[in-house]
């Protein structure tokens, strides 16, 4: 009477056994959703980007995803900040803020709040077994933010999330901007052009600082160099004679040396800067010269550092 007991206990004991046992395919290596992400390039730097010619910082860079499983994906492209504060830096100062805009799906995943936003609008992507697709993504900095010269940069991580946000696969990438050293220069006040040239009236010639009311506008990325030279060597010339007034020349308060080429050093503290330099005329000895008009024609030119 006990072996038919013990019989039926064991079968029972045995039968939840094999109902775990895995289904075909279920569950094994290989199965599940693999995502593999591929940015080209794995750095996205908009190159070469001169804040005073008016341009917009921006570049266009592409990502294909490849599901390496063999089921089914559907995900969404997620970009999170591999630490924050958000924006593009070099380490110091105020970092420069960015969009990053998805250019296939028309979306904004920008990670401002340290990660991609979702919209309820927005649509999961879906790969099957061994498919691949590529989206492209547009860079935008901020030109309002750009203060100085320099790379500056940002490490995200771009994953492929399911539903729950699950990782199915990704890749780190660096964000960042090239800003090259730049200046620009003009003049402000007494002047008028001629075929694109500045033409500064001195008025009638008198020993000592000609009263006219002129400034050199440097706009500058940080330090310059401003390099002055005289077509007469500091003579201002009657014509194509011999006769001449000798003169000398003040940029924002620096004496400049007309017999040869010049350079003045603008101030040397870093980050954008717009200045506005004084410029002085001062005539020398008038006596004894011939009546006319006399000229003299001044280079400037300014070199960012």
């Amino acid at each position: 009477m006990l072996r038919p007991t013990l019989f039926l206990a064991a079968a029972l004991l045995a039968l939840p056994l094999h109902a775990q046992a895995p289904a075909p395919g279920a569950n094994i290596r290989g199965a599940e959703c693999l995502i593999r992400a591929n940015a080209t390039p794995t750095s996205w730097l908009i190159q070469g980007y001169d804040p005073f010619d008016g341009a917009i910082p921006e570049g266009t860079f592409g990502v294909t995803f490849v599901n390496e499983g063999a089921a089914e994906c559907r995900f969404t492209p997620t970009f999170e900040l591999s630490q924050p504060p958000f924006g593009l830096s070099k380490g110091s100062g105020r970092p420069i803020g960015y969009a990053l805009l998805n250019l296939t799906d028309t979306q904004d995943v920008t990670p401002r709040a340290g990660r991609t936003q979702r919209s309820p609008s927005q649509r999961m992507i879906t790969l099957g077994a061994n498919a691949s697709r590529t989206l492209l993504y547009k860079l935008v900095a901020d030109p309002d933010d750009v203060k100085d010269s320099g790379t500056f940069t940002q490490d995200v991580t771009l994953e492929a999330q399911d539903s729950s946000f699950r990782s199915l696969g990704g890749t780190r990438i660096v964000l960042g901007i090239d800003i090259l050293p730049s200046a620009r220069i003009g003049l402000a006040g007494a002047y008028t052009t001629n075929d694109g040239h500045a033409v500064v009236d001195l008025g009638e010639l008198r020993p000592g600082v000609a009263p006219v009311p002129l400034q050199l506008r440097v706009a500058s990325t940080g330090s310059y160099d401003l390099s002055v030279t005289s077509a007469n060597s500091g003579r201002l010339r009657l014509g194509s004679s011999e006769w001449s007034v000798p003169y000398s020349l003040a940029i924002g308060g620096n004496a400049v040396n007309l017999t040869g080429a010049r350079t003045i050093s603008g101030p040397t503290n870093g980050g954008l800067r717009r200045d506005a330099l004084p410029i002085q005329f001062v005539i020398g000895n008038t006596a004894d010269r011939r009546a006319g008009v006399y000229s003299d024609v001044i280079s400037i030119s300014v070199t960012a550092r």
